[in-house]
C-alpha cells in the first residue's frame, strides 16, 4: 500500500493484493461522518476514496451508497474497483473515539453544548453566553468546546466559537451519545397518544415527547407505533408508580409502546409545543429516533429532511 501527494490536498492511494493492483485518487476526511464525506465530494467531485483516523458505523452504507472506497490509518476499510476488492473491517476498539481526553462531549449533561450549537448553527457563540443559556459551569463548557474544536465540529474566532459542519456533528451525537440510565418501557394496547398524555398528566407537567409520536406529530412519515418520554424531574420520576398506571380503552390497532426515562433536563431546550403537547427539538428528536431499530431510523432521517437543513 502506498500513498502519494498531489496538488490540491488530494493524494494517489496505490493498493496491490497478489498480482491485482488498484489506484484512486484520494483524500483526508477529517470528520469521518456521512455529512462530512458528502461535503469532500461536493468539493472533490472526482473522488474515488477517502482516508479517516476511525471508521465509525455510519461511513461504511454511506460510502458504499456514494460509490466510495475508504481506509483508516490502520488499514481497514473496504476497497472496490473492476476486478478488485479489499475489505477489512475494523475492530470494535477501534471504532469509537480516537483518543481519551476526558468527558465526552456527548455525555448527557455535556450534550446542552450540542444542544444549543445545532439550534442555531449558523451563529458564533461567546464562551460566556454558552455557559449561561445551558445553565453549566463555564469551565465545564470550556472543555467540552475543547474537544469539539479537536475533533475538527467547531472552529474558534478569537473570543466565539462557531459549529464547522453541523451534519457530521449530529451524526456523531447520534452514533457516540448514551441513552440515560434510568427507563423503562410501557407496553400500549390501546392509543398511543392518549397513553403518552395520560403520562405527562402523572408527571405533572415535568416532561416532554420524543420518539416516533413526536415525528409524527413535527414531521408526518408513518404513524407512530411507539413514544419517548422523557421526564425532566428526578422527584417526580421517584414519585410515579408505574403498576397503577391503566392503559386507555383499547383499539383496532397494533399494540404499541412508550418508554420512559430520566435523562438530564436539558433534552427539554428548544422544544415547542404542537397540539399542547411539549415536544422536544429536532435535533434531540433526531438522536432519539436514531437509537431505535428500522422504523425510528426512518422517522429519524424524515425528522432530518424536513427540520434540519444538514
Amino acid at each position: 500500500m502506498a500513498l502519494r501527494s498531489i496538488e490540491g490536498g488530494e493524494a494517489q492511494l496505490r493498493i496491490k493484493l497478489g498480482d491485482r493492483q488498484a489506484d484512486l485518487l484520494t483524500a483526508f476526511l477529517a470528520v469521518p461522518y456521512p455529512s462530512g464525506l458528502k461535503r469532500l465530494v461536493a468539493a472533490n467531485p472526482d473522488l474515488e476514496a477517502v482516508i479517516v483516523e476511525r471508521i465509525p458505523p455510519g461511513l461504511d452504507q454511506a460510502a458504499r451508497e456514494m460509490g466510495l472506497s475508504y481506509l483508516d490509518i490502520h488499514g481497514h476499510g473496504r476497497i472496490t474497483q473492476p476486478g478488485f476488492v479489499y475489505f477489512a473491517p475494523p475492530g470494535a476498539d477501534e471504532r469509537g473515539p480516537t483518543k481519551t481526553r476526558g468527558p465526552s462531549p456527548f455525555a448527557p449533561k455535556a450534550s446542552r453544548v450540542l444542544r444549543n450549537l445545532l439550534a442555531d448553527h449558523e451563529r458564533e457563540r461567546r464562551l460566556s453566553d454558552l455557559a449561561r443559556e445551558t445553565a453549566l459551569n463555564p469551565g465545564n463548557v470550556h472543555r467540552v468546546l475543547n474537544r469539539l474544536m479537536d475533533d475538527g465540529y467547531v472552529e474558534r474566532e478569537k473570543d466565539s466559537y462557531l459549529v464547522v459542519d453541523p451534519g457530521a456533528l449530529l451524526d456523531a451525537w447520534a452514533e457516540n451519545g448514551s441513552p440515560p440510565r434510568e427507563q423503562t418501557a410501557i407496553p400500549v394496547k390501546g392509543d398511543l397518544r392518549s397513553a403518552a398524555e395520560a403520562l405527562l398528566e402523572r408527571f405533572h407537567g415535568h416532561a416532554v415527547i420524543s420518539g416516533e409520536l413526536a415525528a409524527e406529530l413535527l414531521a408526518p412519515h408513518l404513524p407512530a407505533a411507539s413514544a419517548v418520554i422523557h421526564c425532566l424531574e428526578a422527584t417526580e420520576w421517584a414519585r410515579i408508580d408505574l403498576e397503577e398506571i391503566e392503559p386507555p380503552p383499547p383499539v383496532f390497532r397494533a399494540p404499541g409502546r412508550i418508554l420512559l426515562d430520566l435523562p438530564d433536563p436539558g433534552v427539554a431546550q428548544f422544544g415547542s409545543q404542537v397540539s399542547e403537547l411539549p415536544l422536544v427539538g429536532a435535533a434531540q428528536l433526531y438522536v432519539d429516533l436514531y437509537r431505535e431499530p428500522t422504523r425510528g431510523r426512518q422517522a429519524a432521517e424524515e425528522v432530518r429532511r424536513q427540520l434540519l437543513d444538514f
